[in-house]
């Protein structure tokens, strides 16, 4: 249920038992008043005089007492909604904090949903092109409109640690179907606790516990099942900047978790320890969550990008003829020059 719709079912719940317990008051004057000839009735005698005047106060006190019961009856039942709609209320702001992250991702307006007037594509491909001795792959994806933008080769790359982002996604996607928890012990800690290092460390031995938990096999299986042409297997898990791409679009879409686990893995990949990449060439007050990865050659860094209602996913994958980190400062440079393009075109 929605924040308005609930928030309307508070604001009704007061009014509509004011209503109701009105209209049974009126029931009640109208069936308990005495009937008209009473009190129209002319009699002559002092004793006929004294019933009739007697009746009538007992009458009056009779309506008045009805009147003060049926006023109670209201504030004591206006008094009970409101109190049952606070209730509420607290419980929606208790689910609404557990469900936003605390960057407050949610909270931002709608993306922005017209198409930039340039050519991402052809100007991410220019600023790789520029780059010899590198191979490079970059997907962006604007979630505003939908539209995918490909520069630099599509091969497969391994992955690096931006594999881990699948693995989390594969052992939530366990939790909501009811075959784990987030507090059960996975190789010694908890699972959210593996997943914390996971994400923000980049922690190898936590990623080692939770692959021996869920297997290659299994990660592959989950990789299927999103259309992915990823592959796993025992050291060696390559994605493409496309597969990578599509797998954030659908974090950020909601198709992979529900609310409260994506603000969780949303906060983990604000607050990772890895920000000289593409954060670190984008304005101050530009919210990212992404994942690093670097192994052997290979350099990535895979993004949700939030600014001024721009909101898009970048994936930049590179690597080196040498499989040795001695290049990596090209590397970097290169991810700064695509995502400084990308950036540029998608935000005119």
């Amino acid at each position: 249920m929605g924040q308005d719709s609930l928030d309307g079912i508070i604001r009704q719940r007061p009014s509509k038992y004011i209503r109701y317990s009105a209209e049974a008051a009126a029931r009640k004057r109208t069936q308990y008043a005495p009937h008209p000839s009473v009190a129209a009735k002319r009699v002559s005698s002092k004793p006929q005089k004294l019933a009739v005047n007697t009746h009538r106060r007992r009458a009056g006190h009779s309506r008045l007492g009805f009147k003060l019961a049926g006023a109670f009856a209201t504030l004591m039942l206006a008094a009970g909604a409101v109190s049952y709609g606070a209730m509420h209320h607290a419980r929606f702001q208790q689910l609404k904090e557990a469900a936003l992250p605390s960057v407050h991702a949610a909270e931002l307006p709608n993306p922005v949903t017209s198409e930039p007037a340039v050519d991402i594509a052809h100007d991410m491909n220019a600023v790789i092109s520029t780059q010899s001795g590198l191979t490079a792959s970059a997907t962006l994806i604007d979630l505003g409109t939908g539209k995918t933008y490909a520069a630099g080769t599509p091969q497969k790359f391994e992955a690096a640690s931006t594999a881990k982002l699948l693995t989390v996604f594969a052992y939530i996607h366990r939790v909501e179907l009811g075959k784990a928890t987030l507090t059960q012990n996975v190789g010694g800690m908890t699972a959210q606790e593996n997943i914390h290092r996971m994400i923000v460390y980049s922690d190898n031995d936590a990623w080692a516990r939770m692959n021996a938990y869920l297997t290659m096999p299994g990660q592959q299986t989950y990789a299927n099942s999103l259309g992915l042409t990823a592959q796993f297997k025992a050291y060696d898990i390559e994605f493409t900047s496309a597969d990578m791409a599509k797998l954030l679009q659908m974090l950020y879409t909601g198709q992979l978790m529900n609310d409260q686990h994506r603000a969780m893995v949303y906060d983990y990949m604000a607050h990772t320890t890895v920000k000289n990449l593409v954060q670190a060439v984008l304005p101050a007050d530009t919210l990212v969550y992404h994942k690093y990865g670097q192994i052997d050659g290979v350099l990535h860094d895979a993004s949700i990008v939030q600014y001024q209602g721009h909101h898009f996913v970048l994936v930049v994958y590179t690597s080196n003829p040498d499989g040795t980190t001695h290049k990596s400062a090209a590397q970097v440079s290169l991810i700064h020059a695509v995502t400084t393009a990308a950036f540029q075109d998608i935000t005119k």
